[in-house]
């Protein structure tokens, strides 16, 4: 039996296979503002981008050039940059998983501000299969109240430090 590091070793090395078949984070937020900047004036600049990624111009431009040649933007002259099809559906993705996260997490219980923090945080290592697992679990909450209550004072007994009694089936 593999040791608990040996597993560790083992987790990292499949999960890092897995991260590198995707976008990097730093290329899902960057076309998540452009999506987002698409959607408010047709199109993003450089500057926009800057000031919403809290980034230097200079790094959007370095960024900017990389999203071109992986063909998630195009450059359209005296407008600005605009999605591909391609950018398209990987920031329409990255946007769906930061929305089931923070519907999640408003779930259970987290302020709205931290439940968007936190989201922006989660959504780059989440699958689409643990995205649907998510998206049952809130759609079962929000059909049943009593569960999502139940659920509810489970957490603020925990984060009170009192023993969780055992379910009885």
């Amino acid at each position: 039996m593999a040791s608990r590091e040996e597993r560790v070793l083992q987790q990292v090395k499949r999960v890092r296979s897995r991260r590198s078949r995707r976008a990097t984070p730093e290329v899902e937020d960057y076309l998540e503002v452009i999506y987002a900047l698409e959607k408010v004036r047709g199109f993003a600049t450089s500057k926009d981008v800057a000031r919403h990624l809290n980034v230097r111009p200079s790094a959007v431009t370095k960024m900017l050039r990389r999203l071109r040649q992986l063909g998630y933007i195009d450059y359209e002259q005296y407008r600005g940059f605009v999605l591909t099809e391609s950018g398209r559906e990987v920031a329409a993705e990255v946007l769906r998983r930061h929305e089931v996260l923070v519907r999640f997490l408003e779930k259970l219980g987290v302020p709205p501000e931290t439940a968007e923090e936190e989201a922006e945080f989660i959504e780059h290592g989440l699958s689409s299969s643990t995205l649907e697992i998510l998206s049952a679990l809130i759609d079962l909450l929000e059909s049943r109240p009593d569960l999502t209550a139940e659920l509810l004072r489970a957490i603020e007994e925990r984060a009170r430090g009192r023993p969780q009694p055992s379910p009885s089936r």
